[in-house]
C-alpha cells in the first residue's frame, strides 16, 4: 500500500473483561466480576445509544 492509500491509525483500548450486551445478564456479570476483583478492567458493550 502506498502512503496515499494507507488506513488511518485506530485508537485501541485494552480491558481484562469485555461483555457484549447490557441486558440484565450482562450487567449482572459486570457487577460480579468487579465484586470478585475490583482491579479488573471491565467494559460492557451495547449496540444502542442508552443503557
Amino acid at each position: 500500500m502506498s502512503e496515499a492509500n494507507a488506513l488511518p491509525e485506530r485508537e485501541s483500548m485494552e480491558f481484562d473483561v469485555v461483555i457484549v450486551g447490557a441486558g440484565p445478564a450482562g450487567l449482572a456479570a459486570a457487577i460480579r466480576f468487579k465484586q470478585i476483583d475490583p482491579e479488573l478492567s471491565v467494559v460492557v458493550l451495547e449496540k444502542g445509544g442508552e443503557v
